[in-house]
C-alpha cells in the first residue's frame, strides 16, 4: 500500500510542476484541472468516510489528511486496522 501512496504523491508533484512551470498552456490547464477535480472528489470522500475516520485507531486529523490525499487507498488501510483490533468497520 505504501508504494501506491508514494506513486500518488509523485503524480501530484508532476501535475503541480507542470501547472506551475508551463503557465497558461494546455498542459498546465489540464494539470490544474485534474488537481482541482481530485481535490473535490477527495473532499467528498472525506465526508463519506467521516464515521470510519472517527472509528479508526489513531489521530482523526491524520486519517482525514490521508483520506484527502489518498482517498480509497487509505480507507482500506483504516478498515484493515479496525479488523486487526477485532472491530467491525462502518
Amino acid at each position: 500500500m505504501a508504494a501506491i501512496k508514494i506513486g500518488t504523491l509523485i503524480l501530484y508533484t508532476i501535475l503541480l510542476y507542470v501547472g506551475i512551470t508551463q503557465a497558461q498552456t494546455l498542459g498546465a490547464n489540464i494539470s490544474i484541472g485534474l488537481l482541482v477535480l481530485l481535490a473535490l472528489s477527495h473532499l467528498v470522500e472525506c465526508v463519506m468516510y467521516r464515521q470510519l475516520i472517527r472509528q479508526a485507531p489513531g489521530s482523526a486529523a491524520w486519517h482525514l489528511l490521508n483520506v484527502f490525499l489518498f482517498g480509497v487507498f487509505h480507507m482500506m488501510v483504516m478498515k484493515d486496522a479496525l479488523r486487526a483490533q477485532g472491530e467491525v468497520p462502518v
